[in-house]
């Protein structure tokens, strides 16, 4: 379940404001995770963002994790400055594990599998609200808005244009569904409540990535067009992609966690045979 940070705001900006809205964009480098440390900042980030919207508890370690982590194909995308992660996401393709929204959109994802289509979901979005705390609303608005739309180009690139994807999908709290409205992802499946999150209210969406781009041409989003298609992502935002290894693994998801502990037989075979010496 993802609480995306922002709704479509309607913003006018000056020169004054566009200088320092670009600025503040242009210090900020969006790219997969590299290192531990920026991988578990963003998962520190997501569980902080997340136990404000009362989604999580408050156990002993401060990270928002589930066994869709542990897949090495799984990646985390990052907006970071200064050693500090602004905001991040998570691309999980999907495998033999199905996806985290599963758990209440199973017969609806099943239409895309039927197909033989390619999916993922774009889960644990966050953004560190501390940041747009205090300041002028409409600046605060645009930076928002900027920050996590950066993010999704290069989330919308590697999904396209490197896994070769046909849909995105992913759930968003009702309140924030304008946004994604906005970026032309289409309704998926109706209202219902995560009760791993605290029974909060969800809605499936899904972007079709093999029509999306004409779509925006005929609804005339001159902006949505120039921000996702007229430049592709480097390749370096996505390379040195940091991965688990077998001790990593062991220290989250079974030391601090019980994530492998609580796992299904079936989930835990299909981590073996990525992670064959793992003890778990």
């Amino acid at each position: 379940m993802d609480d995306p940070i922002i709704s479509v705001p309607k913003i006018e900006i000056t020169t004054e404001t566009q200088f320092d809205l670009k600025s503040f964009l242009q210090a900020i480098d969006y790219r997969v995770a590299r290192t531990k440390k920026e991988w578990e900042d963003a998962y520190r980030l997501v569980y902080k963002e997340y136990l404000k919207r009362g989604y999580v508890k408050d156990p002993e370690i401060k990270l928002k994790l589930s066994i869709y982590n542990a897949l090495p194909e799984t990646t985390t995308f990052i907006a970071i400055t200064n050693n500090e992660v602004l905001a991040t996401a998570t691309l999980i393709p999907d495998s033999p594990l199905g996806l985290p929204m599963d758990e209440i959109y199973h017969q609806e994802l099943e239409q895309f599998r039927h197909r033989n289509k390619k999916i993922c979901e774009i889960s644990m979005l966050a953004s560190n609200t501390e940041l747009f705390d205090s300041g002028v609303s409409l600046m605060l608005n645009s930076r928002k808005l900027f920050l996590v739309f950066y993010l999704f180009k290069i989330i919308f690139d590697y999904a396209k244009d490197l896994l070769k994807l046909d849909f995105i999908c992913i759930t968003v709290n009702p309140k924030h569904a304008l946004t994604y409205d906005f970026l032309l992802f289409k309704d998926l499946g109706k209202l219902k409540y995560y009760k791993s999150v605290n029974n909060a209210p969800a809605i499936a969406k899904y972007l079709d990535l093999n029509s999306v781009e004409e779509e925006c041409k005929q609804k005339k989003k001159i902006g949505l067009y120039q921000m996702f298609f007229l430049k592709k992502t480097s390749a370096e935002k996505f390379s040195q992609k940091f991965t688990l290894t077998s001790k990593d693994l062991k220290e989250f998801f079974v030391d601090k966690t019980n994530i492998f502990k609580d796992a299904k037989p079936a989930q835990l075979a299909y981590l073996r045979k990525w992670y064959p010496d793992m003890d778990y």
